[in-house]
């Protein structure tokens, strides 16, 4: 009996079935451990009016040296670039005054518009409500290309009441990583462990 010249499909068909599903409950799983991770900050127990922004009390610790920064010199911008097992990962925190009847909605179109000017393919991937330093804020991700490589990136930001004669702040804190690389599969997690044990000083 002739054998037939027909390939068994079936096998590598349903290889494919089962790899597709394998790398999509692996997509998911990471989408809600950043969801998670995300609501764990709102969830946080935080003082119910945060904590006021002292613009001009700084101090820097980096590598294991502490810097003190004059009085005289109020927070502005901060951007650093930090190293983990090879891979880059930027970090960044600003300040500016908030004009009343700004809202953090408005905030997050605005920023959302910056981005764009640096970045024309810029896709909102999420937005969320959740807490900095006590105050209500906005976890937005986002995603763009820079060159061939892709990048993700987070932005939490909130508007703080004054405090002690003060006006009210826009803070935000962001980081923007190469999701593609294995060493910074964790990294959105730990950045919002991080913001979620922010004290005041």
């Amino acid at each position: 009996m002739r054998k037939s010249s027909i390939p068994d499909t079936r096998t590598s068909m349903y290889d494919r079935i089962s790899e597709k599903r394998l790398a999509a409950e692996a997509r998911a799983r990471e989408e809600a451990e950043q969801a998670a991770a995300v609501a764990a900050i709102a969830m946080k127990n935080e003082p119910a009016h945060g904590f006021p922004l002292q613009p001009s009390r700084n101090e820097l610790k980096i590598a294991g040296l502490a810097l003190l920064m004059p009085q005289l010199l109020a927070f502005r911008d901060l951007d650093m670039t930090f190293e983990r097992e090879g891979q880059l990962v930027t970090f960044s925190a600003k300040r500016r005054p908030a004009p009343e009847g700004l809202t953090l909605q408005r905030s997050t179109e605005l920023y959302v518009d910056n981005l764009r000017k640096h970045h024309g393919d810029v896709t909102v991937v999420r937005q969320n409500d959740c807490l900095l330093a006590g105050s209500p804020a906005v976890s937005l991700d986002y995603a763009f290309k820079l060159g061939q490589e892709r990048r993700h990136g987070r932005a939490i930001s909130a508007i703080v009441a004054p405090a002690d004669g003060n006006e009210r702040q826009w803070f935000s804190v962001s980081t923007v990583i190469n999701p593609d690389h294995p060493a910074l599969s964790n990294w959105l997690i730990d950045f919002d462990e991080m913001l979620g044990s922010i004290a005041a000083c």
